[in-house]
């Protein structure tokens, strides 16, 4: 008996195709999605719905996926995805150093979670998923950006890929025109290479009314870089409140993200007025790192490290230091606590970088936020001794990434990332000839591994025909009569003539492309 299931008919199969965008929505692939009939939009729960078209899409990913990471060791488990994620298996079945590395997968239709338990010390194993994921997805088609972001508690790795910012769960970025460099403005930064130079004395300017880096810069002559900001925040953790003094670069932002990172996981929020007197301060806009008072904790990003004869505030009404050196005339423990703002260098190439949007399709973490719940959680050594292991997390959204590859217009989903990769239709001229000959040319592709929809309805050629263009399909294969069918959609030419005896052998080199 076979478990194969059946082939999609256009007659038995729900694909609501509309001409007309779905109101409410801006998301160019939810558009593209609503319009071939594989989702709709429920604006009042601000949901994406699934249709049978687009539950085949959804399937057709994520069977694809599960598939690399099994074949990377993942074992498939159910727990109903709750926030324990796959702690409840693990708690129970890892006992002993040889079941490791252990990864859990668990799925459903719109996300599937990976959660790695390595040995105690050993490096993640989360990088051989991430390349699967990344390697599935670029050969059919999607460009994607890998960065590492901070979070307040740690980091992220984010796989995404560039969008509008109207588009569900965009993320705001920073992007290089020049060299496709592109990350979000929590993304860590490279360490910035200072050119050595002769330090100058430390010397106080007047600067009347520049409280801004454009306004300073306009007044000393020199470019934002030249330049260190003292941003002040408010910070409060396990119940005590305190003043931290931000250092960036003048051509760069403080990251509250990072910043909290960096101060422990504390909540931050911009320092008022009155949050400055308390602390001893002022003369905003004229704030620098030098003499402030002891109880402000002062914290300088990366890019201030090591810098020479730098523009700083002096702490005095309308006025800044010039020839500020680090370790001469300031210092402070030192994070990546800055974020790039648009026309900031690019780490990758140093051109100038623009505002953008992202939209992530998957992250990974070291760690599990429910460990704390899971205190049994162990195995035994070779000498029986007990270890904890290390743990990873891995989220990939299928939901983001259905969105992600169709958001390209009226044109075809692509190969691969589509609900059915050929859409076989009998013109109506061949008669019943072409209609059998078709049924034969689609159980025959579907044999050969394809995902085939058949549209075997008594519509006319034309009627059947602009649905198809609206339905996507990536390749449309059209039986004219028994011998011969026009196949379209293969590398963006004309349509061609193929023999449907060896349809099969014409189409087997999209696979590879």
């Amino acid at each position: 008996m076979s478990l194969s299931k059946p082939m999609m008919r256009r007659s038995e199969t729900l694909i609501p195709v509309s001409k007309n965008p779905p109101a409410k929505v801006k998301d160019k692939g939810l558009i593209r999605l609503a319009r071939s009939g594989a989702a709709a939009y429920d604006a009042s729960g601000d949901r994406v719905l699934w249709l049978p078209w687009g539950v085949s899409l959804l399937d057709r990913v994520r069977r694809g996926l599960s598939s690399r990471f099994r074949s990377a060791g993942a074992q498939p488990v159910f727990c109903g995805q709750g926030a324990s994620g796959t702690l409840p298996v693990a708690v129970r079945v890892l006992k002993t150093a040889d079941q490791l590395p252990l990864t859990l997968m668990e799925e459903d239709r719109t996300l599937i979670l990976l959660e790695g338990f390595d040995p105690e010390g050993a490096l993640p194993g989360w990088p051989a998923y991430a390349e699967r994921l990344l390697s599935f997805l670029q050969e059919r088609g999607m460009e994607l950006s890998v960065f590492q972001e901070a979070l307040p508690s740690g980091e992220r790795t984010l796989v995404a890929c560039c969008c509008d910012g109207d588009a569900r769960g965009a993320i705001e970025a920073r992007v290089c025109p020049a060299c496709g460099w592109t990350a979000s403005v929590d993304a860590l930064l490279p360490p910035v290479e200072e050119a050595d130079e002769e330090e100058r004395p430390l010397e106080a300017v007047l600067t009347p009314g520049a409280t801004t880096i454009a306004e300073l810069c306009r007044q000393l002559g020199c470019p934002p870089d030249r330049t260190i900001k003292t941003m002040f925040y408010a910070a409060e953790k396990d119940g005590k409140t305190f003043v931290a003094a931000a250092l960036v670069r003048g051509d760069r932002a403080v990251c509250p993200t990072k910043l909290s990172r960096a101060l422990g996981g504390a909540a931050v929020r911009r320092a008022e007025s009155a949050d400055l007197k308390q602390a001893g301060c002022d003369v905003a806009g004229f704030l620098g790192p030098v003499g402030l008072p002891e109880t402000i904790r002062v914290i300088a990003d990366a890019s201030v490290a090591g810098t020479k004869n730098r523009v700083i505030g002096a702490n005095r009404p309308e006025t800044h230091f010039t020839g500020a050196c680090w370790g001469r005339d300031y210092s402070a423990p030192v994070a990546d606590i800055s974020a790039l703002e648009p026309g900031g260098a690019c780490p990758a190439c140093r051109r100038p970088v623009e505002k953008g949007w992202i939209r992530p399709v998957a992250e990974f973490a070291k760690g599990h936020p429910g460990l704390a719940a899971f205190p049994s959680l162990g195995y035994l050594d070779e000498n029986r001794k007990r270890r904890l292991p290390g743990t990873w997390t891995g989220r990939i959204l299928l939901e983001a990434i259905a969105l992600a590859s169709a958001a390209e217009g009226d044109a075809p989903f692509r190969l691969g990332l589509s609900p059915a990769d050929l859409l076989v239709i009998p013109l109506g001229a061949g008669g019943r000839e072409a209609s059998k000959a078709a049924e034969a040319v689609a159980d025959e592709l579907e044999h050969r591994g394809w995902t085939v929809l058949l549209d075997d309805r008594p519509l006319s050629d034309e009627a059947r025909l602009a649905e198809a263009s609206l339905a996507g399909c990536p390749v449309q294969v059209l039986v004219a009569d028994g011998l011969e069918a026009e196949v379209t959609g293969v590398g963006g030419g004309p349509g061609r003539r193929v023999p449907l005896e060896g349809i099969g052998t014409f189409l087997e080199p999209l696979r590879g492309a």
